[in-house]
């Protein structure tokens, strides 16, 4: 009996923690344009904040950032002097309803040079979505347009 009681207090205080400390909510990333979609990318990279950096990439996309070692994810160490452009009608795919060009200047330190050196940088960033309801993702990150 008292290992029965044991047992059920300790499952109560398991349970009541859980409800307590939930998960913070997912970041709300999904109401923005693609200009401040791509900030909003940059900025949270910039401070570590890579859930909601995450939130801003497209489903086929976010595999490779969090696994490639020149990812903004795993190499870049600090960012400043952002600069990102007006998104430009400029496809990528042809596949989405909608994709626009959104141009990124920086400067930037690496843990390790890869594909890119320290100091000014210079990203072309492609957003799209799907459907005319569908928020914004970024669907490419590349050094050329």
């Amino acid at each position: 009996m008292r290992g029965t009681l044991l047992i059920v207090i300790l499952l109560t205080s398991v349970f009541q923690t859980g409800c307590l400390f939930e998960k913070s909510p997912p970041p709300k990333v999904d109401g923005l344009g693609p200009q401040k979609l791509v900030e909003t990318y940059y900025r949270s990279v910039s401070r570590g904040d890579l859930a909601t950096a995450r939130a801003c990439l497209s489903g086929d996309l976010l595999p490779l950032m969090n696994s490639a070692e020149d990812s903004d994810f795993n190499n870049l160490v600090a960012l400043w002097n952002l600069k990102v452009s007006e998104a430009r009608p400029i496809p990528l795919y042809g596949k989405n309803i909608d994709e626009v060009q959104v141009v990124v200047e920086y400067n930037a330190v690496y843990r390790k040079v890869i594909t890119s050196g320290n100091g000014r940088q210079m990203r072309f960033v492609y957003v799209a979505r799907k459907t005319k309801d569908a928020p914004w993702k970024i669907i490419s990150i590349g050094t050329g347009p």
